[in-house]
């Protein structure tokens, strides 16, 4: 009895395992054409772009994005091809939305400088001061994954060097000392063991709350999406959340705003210059 029960048993397991493998099977098989299919509504919007076609090809690749594809050569192309139609507001924020994924792709900025030399509300277009985007290097060329994964390697950094400093009295602290150090400056400047080692860790722990803020920063803002860009020729910036509010001023396609509140049918928006107003959630959308 026990041997005819066990063969059963064998055979159901048999059966789960080759019913499991069909099923990942099928599953990778449907993810396969899936993944194809996508890839040829892509290429068709390249080849209706490269044709002149630039409608059509917003089509494809907006298609693309109603489907929730986010890629940066996505957004680059389909901006390009908002800008040919003469879309600036929808050109300024896949440009943007780009940037935000590939922020060191000379291509996407300097795109996006030229359009932005093309919108009627220059005077909102924020300047970069060189000072302060040399500073802010690593948070303007480092997306938020990046930041993310940088502030951890600080943060190994700066518990690894706490160790060492602790121990540095130890034998093998002090031999790998003698190894290590003929690359650290602070020995060429004549600093001791212990005095190279707490500016070394000083100099990490630095780096990781300058890196930690810069990533819980991105992080943020990307979940809030606080960054949206005016896409009709022209939105009327009220004092209120109501139609009948007084009109303070108006803006124009591409403006970049920040959203600060949003209450039904409107948000609230700040601009540069201490401005601030409501307009309606249609008129702008959120990078």
């Amino acid at each position: 009895m026990s041997r005819p029960r066990s063969l059963i048993l064998v055979f159901a397991a048999l059966a789960v395992a080759c019913g499991a493998a069909v099923s990942d099977g099928l599953i990778e098989t449907a993810r396969a054409s899936t993944d194809a299919g996508l890839t040829e509504i892509f290429a068709r919007g390249n080849s209706l772009y490269e044709g002149g076609d630039y409608e059509g090809a917003v089509e494809q690749y907006s298609s693309l994005v109603a489907r929730g594809v986010v890629r940066e050569d996505l957004y680059y192309n389909l901006a390009n091809s908002y800008y040919k139609t003469g879309d600036l507001g929808h050109a300024v924020l896949y440009y943007e939305r780009a940037r935000r994924l590939a922020p060191r792709d000379a291509d996407v900025r300097e795109n996006l400088a030229l359009v932005r030399a093309q919108l009627r509300d220059k005077q909102f277009v924020r300047d970069e001061n060189r000072l302060a985007a040399a500073a802010a290097w690593l948070h303007n060329h480092l997306n938020a994954g990046e930041m993310r994964l940088a502030a951890s390697l600080c943060y190994v950094a700066l518990c690894l060097l706490a160790i060492v400093f602790v121990l540095r009295e130890t034998r093998w602290v002090s031999a790998g000392y003698r190894v290590l150090s003929y690359a650290s400056l602070g020995r060429l400047a004549g600093l001791s063991k212990t005095q190279d080692l707490a500016a070394a860790a000083a100099i990490a722990g630095l780096l990781f709350v300058s890196t930690g803020i810069s990533a819980f920063q991105k992080t943020r803002g990307e979940k809030a999406r606080q960054s949206a860009v005016v896409l009709p020729e022209e939105v009327a910036v009220l004092s209120g959340p109501t139609d009948d509010a007084t009109l303070q001023f108006k803006i124009h396609e591409g403006t970049l705003v920040k959203v600060r509140d949003h209450r039904g049918a409107w948000m609230r928006i700040d601009l540069p210059g201490g401005l601030s107003g409501w307009v309606s959630v249609s008129s702008i959308e959120r990078v």
